[in-house]
């Protein structure tokens, strides 16, 4: 969901960018927003049912409700610049609505942050276990192999 989220992102730089160089390619730009949209929404679903709790599930879906919104102003500024490329106030309009789309991304990213706060709790806990068992393991293989062994007669072996 997040690589969705992020996918979003870059089609609207670009739609900003189309906006002054080459507006003709905005509207493939809007099916390509519109596509990765609909693909976010459909990830939003289990992201939120599995959220941490009912608060933070209703908060996914009320960002990614908020950026189907945006999206949809922005696809209808792309139509308009399209019409009139040479329009100046359709093009800053593009840019503001853009603009508030970027924001909307970054505010639904927050949103999955917060509900994958214990997943992610998890996943750094099992890590640093993992490291943990990696360092006894290879000081077992040092030990075994006899570079750890004292000076005197003792081996790791009379001590396993």
């Amino acid at each position: 969901m997040v690589k969705t989220a992020k996918a979003i992102a870059v089609t609207v730089q670009e739609m900003v960018t189309k906006s002054t160089t080459n507006p003709d390619e905005l509207g493939t730009l809007a099916n390509q927003l519109t596509n990765d949209y609909g693909q976010l929404a459909q990830e939003a679903k289990p992201a939120a049912l599995t959220a941490e709790n009912e608060e933070i599930g209703s908060h996914i879906k009320r960002r990614v409700q908020e950026l189907g919104h945006g999206c949809a102003a922005l696809v209808t500024k792309a139509g308009a610049l399209q019409c009139s490329p040479s329009d100046a106030y359709t093009k800053k309009e593009l840019i503001e609505t853009a603009r508030k789309v970027s924001e909307k991304v970054s505010h639904v990213l927050a949103a999955l942050q917060a509900g994958n706060r214990g997943t992610q709790a998890c996943i750094t806990a099992a890590s640093a276990v993992s490291g943990i068992i990696a360092d006894l393991d290879t000081t077992i293989m040092f030990a075994t192999a006899g570079t750890l062994n004292r000076e005197n007669s003792e081996t790791f072996a009379d001590h396993r």
